[in-house]
């Protein structure tokens, strides 16, 4: 199942509005990253197309399983039938995606926060941007995974810890102390 992370946003709302998509394989690898400038639209109908355009790439490349996250709480309940869409600049966009829907198998959708929506985040900015006219600033890259070092390799195959002799005191007598003797350690 791949998954689509999907923004949207307008600056002003209304003002300068644009979409961004991020979509994943089952293993974590970028799909595709779309980048949508609407021009003057409000926040809600950015989140919608941005939406829209992550069910339209599945259908188009043949991904009939998607689950979608989004930080729109909104429009995932909305979808989800939770909520009512009452205003009616969103029925229609909201009736594109449900037909979306009827062409794909299963489709879930997840409200994420907005730290885990970041690349999408960054996609959307990018196309708001481009709608006011202003050069794209480069989006957030997906974080790439740290290599994996076993702990094997960056143990020491032996270590030498000597001690410095402490001296013994002028009068050796009861309770004096004998120098300290050297610690070997072999981890082999």
């Amino acid at each position: 199942m791949i998954t689509a992370y999907t923004d949207g946003g307008a600056r002003g709302n209304p003002g300068p509005a644009g979409y961004g998509v991020h979509i994943l394989d089952a293993d974590g690898n970028t799909l595709a990253e779309l980048v949508g400038p609407l021009g003057h639209a409000t926040n809600n109908v950015a989140e919608y197309s941005g939406l829209i355009a992550a069910l339209q790439w599945a259908h188009d490349h043949g991904h009939p399983r998607m689950r979608v996250r989004m930080d729109s709480e909104l429009v995932i309940k909305q979808m989800r039938g939770e909520y009512k869409v009452k205003h009616a600049g969103l029925q229609a966009l909201h009736a594109d995606a449900r037909r979306l829907l009827t062409r794909l198998d299963r489709v879930t959708f997840e409200h994420v926060r907005r730290e885990q929506n970041k690349v999408a985040d960054g996609l959307s900015n990018m196309a708001m941007d481009i709608a006011e006219g202003k050069p794209p600033a480069p989006a957030p890259q997906a974080p790439v995974p740290a290599p994996v070092v076993e702990a094997a390799l960056l143990a020491p195959r032996a270590i030498s810890i000597p001690r410095p002799p402490v001296p013994a005191p002028a009068h050796a007598g009861k309770g004096a102390r004998a120098s300290a003797p050297r610690f070997d350690f072999d981890l082999e």
